[in-house]
């Protein structure tokens, strides 16, 4: 089975924003819902990405109605019991038939900005054979990249077969890295409720 897209082939980008965690370190709450200068956190994200891809989806595993209010598909993770980000990403990759590309985001970085989001899509346009991820120093992003939807099959079988480290699974494939200033709170995590205050 060859894996490259044809030469003439469009690039066409989907995006997922991963909002399926257990939010173990927040007392177990909804992430995506947590409330971040009033507006849930996930929203920030959304909000972004409406100008730059038309179609996007939120993985979450709960709060389904609430989540469903904000007009996005929604996707879930189709393997039991938490399996980490990348079963959300699996999920979505599910239901975008016809697009070259998923950009995955998480749910926790309100502060990301437009500019960060289109070097990534500006990237994946070159490399279109990488998954491109962002890094700050030598720290990469893994869950802010952009990956070929022609892995699917191989995350599928990854997944079945009991691994979930996201690294793990990227190294298997050629990455490009996009670099961006780890001065830039564009990608601070808010984990805590101490990082929201």
């Amino acid at each position: 089975m060859s894996h490259s897209l044809p030469a003439s082939s469009p690039i066409k980008i989907a995006a997922v924003v991963l909002a399926g965690g257990q939010g173990e370190r927040m007392g177990r709450q909804d992430k995506g819902l947590v409330l971040y200068q009033g507006v849930p956190m996930v929203c920030w994200t959304l909000d972004r990405l409406k100008p730059l891809l038309d179609k996007v989806v939120i993985s979450c595993n709960r709060n389904f109605e609430q989540y469903a209010s904000y007009g996005y598909t929604l996707v879930k993770d189709q393997i039991g019991g938490y399996q980490g980000p990348l079963a959300g990403v699996h999920a979505a990759m599910q239901q975008l038939e016809g697009y070259t590309h998923v950009l995955v985001l998480p749910c926790d970085t309100p502060l990301l900005d437009e500019d960060v989001i289109q070097c990534l899509l500006q990237a994946v346009r070159v490399h279109t054979e990488e998954i491109v991820l962002l890094k700050t120093d030598d720290q990469p992003q893994f869950l802010h990249a952009v990956i070929p939807m022609r892995f699917a099959d191989e995350l599928g079988d990854w997944l079945s077969s009991g691994q979930r480290a996201v690294y793990k699974w990227y190294k298997q494939f050629p990455m490009y890295f996009v670099e961006v200033d780890a001065k830039s709170s564009a990608l601070k995590n808010i984990n805590t409720s101490q990082d929201i205050a």
